[in-house]
């Protein structure tokens, strides 16, 4: 987060690109409670794309698609999400699709799969604490798909997700070993923690 404005995070990944790091660009948001607001978030990322493009910089996107509408109907949301991609697979952008939560995991991973046979560069974020977790990979894993894991942030009970930090670690370190062990296989690998215990078991 490093300001209010598309400026401010330019500038910051400029300075990383220096550093060999990449980026990726989020707009806080979700749950969108009208269609020009929706569209206006579509919209947004397009134009975030072009200046990415402009300035050459190594940095993709990742959107939540609450914020493009998916409360108000899938047909909108998926619209809305090609309108990006579009943009993005014609400047030679990925884009990310973030997971929220647990109600919406269905609808995002299906999502996912049809835009995904379009469009190779895109990626979707899945949820070490979430318990379906094992299960959703494994149902991916077929179609090469580009996973960026996490353990998760949402409020969700004990039926849905561990609660425990180890039980959520363990699944952390399952999940990730099991998608390297893929890796041959096409699947491309974010592993999205700072927990320095689990990236020197995964490394």
């Amino acid at each position: 987060m490093p300001g209010e404005h598309l400026e401010d995070a330019l500038r910051a990944a400029e300075t990383l690109r220096q550093k060999s790091i990449t980026t990726v660009f989020t707009k806080l948001g979700e749950n969108v409670t009208n269609e020009g607001e929706a569209r206006a978030v579509a919209q947004e990322y397009v134009n975030t794309l072009a200046e990415i493009h402009k300035r050459k910089l190594e940095t993709s996107i990742s959107v939540k698609l609450t914020h493009l509408g998916l409360d108000l109907s899938q047909d909108l949301c998926l619209r809305n999400l090609m309108t990006i991609v579009e943009r993005a697979r014609a400047l030679g952008n990925g884009v990310w699709i973030d997971i929220e939560q647990s109600q919406y995991v269905d609808r995002t991973i299906a999502a996912y799969k049809a835009i995904r046979q379009e469009y190779p560069k895109l990626g979707l974020c899945l949820q070490a604490y979430l318990r379906r977790t094992e299960r959703d990979l494994e149902d991916l894993l077929p179609h090469s798909p580009a996973i960026r894991l996490v353990k998760g942030a949402y409020k969700e009970p004990a039926s849905i997700a561990f609660k425990k930090k180890s039980d959520v670690d363990m699944n952390f370190f399952r999940l990730a070993k099991r998608m390297l062990e893929n890796n041959k296989q096409g699947t491309s690998i974010a592993i999205a923690t700072h927990d320095m215990q689990l990236i020197r078991l995964l490394i």
